[in-house]
């Protein structure tokens, strides 16, 4: 399954049933439904995915709260580093790490660049590594804990416009660390 990625932040009382939790929390915008108001974002998703993990904080590998998908999207088995996961409880998630990581990846994705790609970025590198760090943790799309799924699409929904990646990073930063947090890829 190719497609885009959403966040969702589940009530920590979603306990070991994830992907009923799952099902339940993105219903309300599933296109296949005849939900009104129709708020159809997906039509198919599945748990993670290859390059849409989290990195877990570090000496918590173990935790058999973290959320491990064995299989990927398209039913191959996935291998795994015990320092990704495809979601679990915020507290166990380093975010920070993330988007340190992302900004050290844009550094040498620019260094490798020809020339001429390099000089058309070199005037403002600072916020090019920034902006990809900002992309580190949110996905596309972000379903918060009460039910608002927002991709900076609707002026009506929270991170409207520019603001979405700074509101998505914000939210997802303030949540209390029982909150379940998992990748999604969706078809749309």
């Amino acid at each position: 399954m190719s497609g885009e990625r959403v966040t969702v932040c589940l009530p920590a009382s979603a306990g070991s049933d994830v992907r009923a939790a799952v099902a339940a929390a993105v219903a309300p915008y599933d296109r296949n439904s005849n939900t009104e108001p129709y708020q159809g974002e997906w039509d198919t998703w599945c748990l993670g995915g290859p390059g849409a993990e989290f990195t877990v904080l570090a000496g918590h590998e173990g935790d058999p709260r973290l959320i491990r998908e064995p299989v990927g999207p398209r039913g191959e088995t996935r291998r795994r580093q015990p320092s990704l996961c495809d979601g679990g409880p915020r507290g166990l998630l380093d975010f920070t790490s993330m988007r340190v990581d992302a900004a050290a990846r844009a550094e040498r994705a620019w260094r490798e660049r020809d020339d001429f790609a390099a000089a058309s970025l070199e005037h403002d590198l600072p916020a090019y590594y920034r902006l990809e760090a900002k992309w580190a943790v949110p996905t596309e799309h972000l379903l918060t804990l009460d039910g608002i799924w927002t991709d900076g699409s609707d002026p009506s929904r929270p991170g409207y416009g520019n603001d979405y990646l700074s509101f998505a990073n914000a939210y997802l930063d303030d949540l209390p660390p029982d909150v379940l947090v998992v990748h999604l890829r969706i078809r749309c």
